[in-house]
């Protein structure tokens, strides 16, 4: 990771490998690996339906009246549990491509995409082996696996053309005992 951290930042682009997904026109994949998936349930946001949706279930909105849950398909966000914490979905396949990040589960039910140009903050915790990700319209997810802090190194270079989101902390700058 921290290899390619270095080339990205010295103007490279990282490789792309032969694709084991449908890939759309121009786009590229990057990787696929298993990676333990993880959402953010709130009662303060819940997503249902692909739109954000506030005061969590049960609650009575003003102007909509109360909100009811919307059951998800196998593999993907589990309900909200009225808690604030992050809900494990169990190891998934993720696929990195130029253009999306694809969830596939293990039992089936089809496969989780999210476009990157709905990607709102990327948080990423190279330390910790994980990375959060907001999309528009979906609940947060976090990934943990030994390959998110490279997958991480590789969206933001796709994205932003440099090994780390706005504002983080660049590679250099971090103690030397991070790194080892």
């Amino acid at each position: 990771m921290w290899l390619l951290a270095r080339f990205v930042q010295r103007g490279g682009h990282p490789a792309a490998v032969a694709p084991t997904v449908e890939l759309r026109a121009g786009e590229k994949q990057y990787g696929a690996f298993p990676a333990d998936v993880l959402s953010y349930s709130s009662d303060g946001v819940y997503v249902g339906g692909g739109l954000f949706w506030g005061g969590g279930i049960g609650t009575a909105d003003e102007t909509t009246g109360p909100t009811e849950a919307v059951e998800q398909p196998e593999g993907h966000a589990p309900e909200p549990t009225g808690e604030d914490c992050w809900q494990p979905r169990g190891r998934h396949g993720v696929t990195v491509t130029s253009e999306r990040l694809i969830l596939t589960s293990p039992r089936g039910g089809g496969a989780e995409e999210h476009d990157f140009r709905d990607l709102i903050l990327i948080q990423p915790n190279p330390l910790d082996w994980s990375v959060n990700l907001y999309f528009q319209g979906a609940q947060p997810i976090m990934l943990r696996n030994p390959w998110i802090p490279w997958m991480t190194v590789v969206l933001c270079a796709e994205l932003y053309g440099s090994p780390w989101p706005p504002g983080q902390i660049p590679g250099s700058d971090l103690p030397a005992t991070a790194v080892c």
